[in-house]
């Protein structure tokens, strides 16, 4: 008897050693980027953790970078895929690297803010003043130039006394009355957006093109991924991009994004309960992340670039038909 229940075990065991791998071998392994100190490092990090990537066949590495390492890694095909800058992807794109955005991602969800006692009512009345952001490349920071032109007829960096510095250092110099607007990283968006007693958002890119199209902006950071990846394994690509979008929903829960915060809020620059707070109240209005890719989307994106070339924010506009790869 003792014999054969210890035979049923070691049968059990090596059913469950030989079954291991086999799973393993299923999964798709993709190693991904993002930037430490941004709402991606809860999305991807708690999803991960979540089972939502696994769910999908994704065996998900994710490598947490500082900004400018972050932006060296697709060209450097260190990944392959990204939630990448998104306006600077274009402009790789026009100059011959075969990327295509095959998934929505980050919004622009940075603001301009001012200071709560400001004078300031709109952009409009920034013409001559202190104008600051922490980056003149980034995707965000072209995605709002664009916006303002359009509708305000401002070019931040030539009809403002334009002030850049280092993120941190922008909220100090708005608290101090040292600028008179900023332009700021997520991170510090949601930092400024959390004390109202100090400071008040006068333009929102986001709710300026979702008024005109029905959606936000997504060139802060879409889905990116060389084309060669994508024609390797097509359904690797697929399953990536669902992943990524549900790992966006995920987050929009408060108990999976109080799960996140408590686990990584410190690598995502999350400071205190206030700014929690905010993150949340921000995602349930819907106002970080797209989280679908279709053709309806695709044509109201495009349209924000071919704003952003008419005013010469962009040297010119890519084929949408060759770029923009709907895979769902």
């Amino acid at each position: 008897m003792k014999k054969t229940i210890m035979f049923a075990c070691l049968g059990f065991l090596v059913s469950v050693a030989v079954a291991t791998p086999v799973v393993a071998q299923d999964l798709k392994k993709i190693t991904m980027t993002i930037p430490r100190n941004s709402v991606f490092v809860l999305s991807y990090f708690g999803a991960r953790d979540a089972g939502i990537y696994r769910k999908h066949g994704i065996d998900l590495e994710i490598d947490a970078r500082p900004f400018k390492g972050f932006m060296a890694s697709l060209p450097a095909k260190e990944t392959m895929a990204a939630t990448y800058a998104g306006t600077a992807a274009i402009a790789r794109i026009n100059q011959g690297l075969d990327w295509v955005i095959i998934g929505g991602g980050l919004t622009v969800m940075q603001e301009v803010f001012v200071r709560k006692d400001a004078p300031f009512k709109t952009i409009a009345d920034l013409r001559g003043k202190k104008f600051s952001s922490w980056s003149t490349g980034a995707g965000a920071f072209k995605a709002v130039t664009a916006a303002i032109m359009d509708g305000f007829g401002i070019d931040v960096q030539k009809d403002t006394e334009f002030v850049q510095a280092a993120a941190p250092a922008l909220l100090k110099f708005l608290e101090r009355g040292q600028v008179d607007s900023m332009f700021n990283i997520s991170s510090l968006t949601i930092a400024a957006a959390s004390q109202p007693d100090k400071f008040r958002s006068i333009f929102s890119p986001n709710a300026y093109w979702k008024e005109k199209t029905g959606y936000p902006i997504v060139w802060s950071a879409p889905i990116v991924a060389w084309r060669s990846w994508v024609e390797e394994d097509r359904d690797r690509a697929k399953k990536f991009v669902a992943a990524t979008h549900e790992s966006f929903k995920w987050l929009r829960d408060p108990e999976n994004l109080n799960a996140a915060v408590k686990k990584y809020g410190a690598l995502a620059a999350v400071k205190n309960e206030r700014e929690a707070k905010t993150y949340a109240k921000w995602f349930s209005e819907g106002r970080i992340f797209l989280a679908e890719w279709n053709r309806e989307v695709v044509d109201s994106q495009w349209r924000f670039l071919e704003m952003a070339h008419k005013h010469g924010v962009l040297k010119k506009v890519p084929s949408k038909e060759k770029v923009a790869l709907v895979l769902e």
